[in-house]
């Protein structure tokens, strides 16, 4: 009996278990099959009133429709399961309306234009009024997909803005630190690029009412031709055009002015066959100007020019973006939307990249042109420039600090036979030992320099005269014991060493050269007396 009760049981599950499944299944298939008709459902079809051609309007997908300057009338209707949103772009859209069972809908407030539609079927009535003929992307979305859309749009520009702000921060910073004028053109450059894209993907109009559109759009005609005449600056500069291509800078110069002439008379005459004319010759040069600065800057990278390389990887990311804005409409939405954004973004921080590459050699260079001003090339120490300007930082260091100022005059004893004699380049390396004899004795935060000559001197800034004397006392017996071996012959080294300290800062170098000048003879003057006196005295020993 127990046996037949768990064989039922097995039976009931195992049959329980299978209706499960087949339900599931069923239930599936329901769900699959009702999505497709509620899919099936939502259509929209758009047709201009002055012809009976409907055109109908994919989910996502931009539609090719063009429309002409002046009045353009349109019929939509559609049939949606859920509510929708309908898009397009307004570079020249002057009015709007939507008309909806005898009422005007609002647009909402965003960068394009975008009209809410409601679940169901609805026909309505739009009619757009342009100041030029222009693709405007007819665009339709359910509300979800058109939320999801606009936060990843705003995260995407506001980024790419906040970057441009840095950048352009950061240019003018260093700028105003080296002064240098490719720093400015590049937050000029920065300035535009921005701009442009911030009044061609339709932000300003978050922030104006209706009555500004007008403006806008002038604005957005400025800001091109603002852009053009910036970049061609500013790749002029940083391509070091001026140097190696001379006509061909001026004539992009002019190119570029050209550009801007004619969207000033775009935006002051509204005349459609100046209109056309203008916008083709603008559009002409533009190219000209951009395809000649990429081809320059290919050239510049092949002969080695300073930061050409980036340049041209950073024009590189534009022409891409661009072939998939203008000719690869339809290989990716999502490229050809914000691929544009993205390419200059890379392109300002390649371009941040170049101009830091410029800092640093500039920085390298200006070392280098110091150096060279401030450096005795011969004895390797401070020349007379350069002493003067480490003289006068120990001078401003003891008068905040206090302490001893103690300054050296050195000149050495018969220089000049020892130039007669044996030649001057014998007297070259005398000079090179005394030099790196004072060098090897003072510290290496003290001041010590060839004035020309034989003469050298030193400054330094004590804290107790002990310090003093201990650092004197072995110079001068260390200069007074010096020697050169030349070609089996010893030349003996002896040099006078006048010394003047200071407790209060003196006025300034000229006061304490003189006085070092005057010390450094007196002890010329001693050393010569007790030379004499030993001469005397050794011609009467003889006698």
């Amino acid at each position: 009996m127990l046996n037949i009760t768990v064989t039922i049981r097995k039976h009931l599950h195992t049959t329980t278990s299978l209706c499960i499944k087949f339900c599931g299944v069923l239930l599936t298939l329901f769900i699959f099959f009702m999505s497709n008709v509620v899919a099936a459902k939502d259509s929209c079809h758009l047709r201009p009133i002055e012809n009976h051609v409907s055109t109908p309007l994919s989910q996502g997908i931009a539609a090719n429709i063009k429309l002409k300057k002046g009045i353009n009338q349109f019929e939509l209707a559609c049939t949606l399961s859920k509510s929708g949103v309908f898009t397009f772009t307004r570079p020249a859209l002057e009015s709007f309306s939507w008309q909806q069972n005898n009422q005007l809908k609002v647009p909402l407030k965003t960068n394009q234009m975008a009209i809410l539609m409601e679940q169901g079927s609805f026909n309505a009535k739009l009619t757009l009024t342009t100041t030029a003929g222009y693709n405007p992307r007819f665009t339709w979305l359910d509300s979800q997909q058109f939320i999801e859309k606009i936060q990843l749009y705003n995260l995407i520009f506001w980024v790419f803005y906040g970057l441009c702000a840095t950048l352009i921060f950061y240019a003018l910073i260093i700028g105003y630190g080296i002064k240098d004028a490719i720093f400015k053109l590049y937050g000029i450059y920065l300035f535009c690029i921005a701009s442009f894209i911030f009044l061609q993907e339709g932000q300003a109009y978050l922030f104006t009412k209706g009555y500004f559109y007008e403006n806008i759009t002038h604005l957005y005609i400025l800001s091109i031709g603002l852009t053009i005449v910036s970049a061609t600056w500013f790749m002029s500069a940083i391509l070091e055009l001026p140097e190696y291509w001379p006509k061909l800078n001026y004539m992009l110069k002019v190119s570029a002015l050209c550009v801007l002439t004619l969207c000033l008379q775009k935006i002051a005459l509204d005349l459609p066959l100046i209109t056309n004319i203008t916008s083709a010759i603008t559009g002409y040069l533009s190219l000209f100007i951009v395809m000649t600065i990429f081809i320059l800057a290919a050239l510049q990278a092949k002969q080695g020019v300073n930061e050409a390389n980036l340049v041209f990887i950073a024009l590189s990311c534009v022409f891409i973006s661009m072939i998939f804005r203008v000719l690869l409409t339809d290989y990716s939405p999502f490229i050809q939307r914000y691929g544009f954004v993205i390419a200059f973004t890379i392109e300002s921080l390649l371009l941040a990249i170049a101009v830091g590459w410029r800092v640093q050699r500039l920085s390298y260079a200006k070392k280098q042109a110091e150096q060279h001003a401030n450096v005795d090339h011969l004895c390797n120490i401070y020349n007379r420039r350069g002493w003067s300007l480490k003289a006068n930082e120990l001078l401003t260091a003891h008068k905040k600090r206090g302490g001893i100022l103690c300054f050296l005059y050195i000149d050495l004893d018969r220089f000049k036979a020892i130039n007669d004699t044996y030649g001057h380049d014998v007297g070259d390396k005398v000079l090179c030992t005394v030099a790196e004899s004072i060098s090897q004795h003072m510290r290496s935060e003290d001041a010590v320099g060839r004035l020309g000559g034989d003469e050298f001197v030193a400054m330094a800034l004590f804290t107790g005269k002990d310090n003093i004397k201990q650092r004197i006392n072995g110079l001068e017996q260390k200069l007074n014991t010096l020697s050169l071996d030349h070609q089996g012959n010893t030349i003996a080294i002896y040099a006078s060493v006048g010394q003047i300290s200071y407790n209060e800062t003196p006025k300034n170098l000229d006061e304490v050269l003189k006085a070092g000048d005057a010390a450094m003879y007196q002890k010329k003057s001693q050393r010569k007396a007790k030379q004499a006196e030993k001469t005397a005295i050794t011609k009467i020993k003889i006698a």
